[in-house]
């Protein structure tokens, strides 16, 4: 189902709001966007989900950097954002939401990788559950809406 149909399907309620469900199947001729790997930035999201989750709910060890995991501009997707997209779109309100929501994705993964290395398991845990799990199925969803509100028809 390429990106269009899915974001029907998704506002349309047809899709279960489990963030299990949330994942789009990127067609192989949407991937490429304006420079952007439309998969990769969902899937380094997703890894991102995956990796805190192991340090924080299975305890597992990591040397993650909180300095590199807070800012939005470090990642693909934001490297992206803030410098080829912003150009071209940063007057669309989707432009605008979808930076809006990764930039709180990463402040809330940092606070989570904080809260865990204090000593605040549950905290933390609620965070990833919570908030994070929240803004990452939004930073995947609000791409999508960007992409279709950007690309030509």
């Amino acid at each position: 189902m390429g990106l269009l149909a899915w974001l029907r399907r998704h506002d349309a309620g047809h899709l279960p709001s489990t963030d299990t469900h949330l994942t789009p199947d990127i067609d192989p001729e949407e991937d490429l966007f304006e420079g952007l790997y439309l998969g990769q930035a969902v899937q380094g999201h997703l890894a991102w989900k995956k990796r805190l989750k192991s340090i924080v709910v299975e305890g597992r060890q990591d040397d993650v950097d909180i300095a590199q995991v807070a800012p939005d501009d470090l990642c693909a997707l934001g490297q992206w954002l803030n410098g080829p997209a912003r150009a071209r779109y940063g007057k669309l309100p989707e432009y605008a939401r979808l930076r809006k929501i990764h930039a709180e994705f990463h402040l809330t993964a940092g606070q989570v990788l904080l809260n865990s290395r204090n000593g605040q398991r549950d905290e933390a845990e609620k965070m990833l559950r919570g908030a994070f799990s929240a803004l990452s199925d939004q930073v995947q969803l609000e791409l999508v809406r960007f992409y279709t509100a950007a690309r030509p028809n």
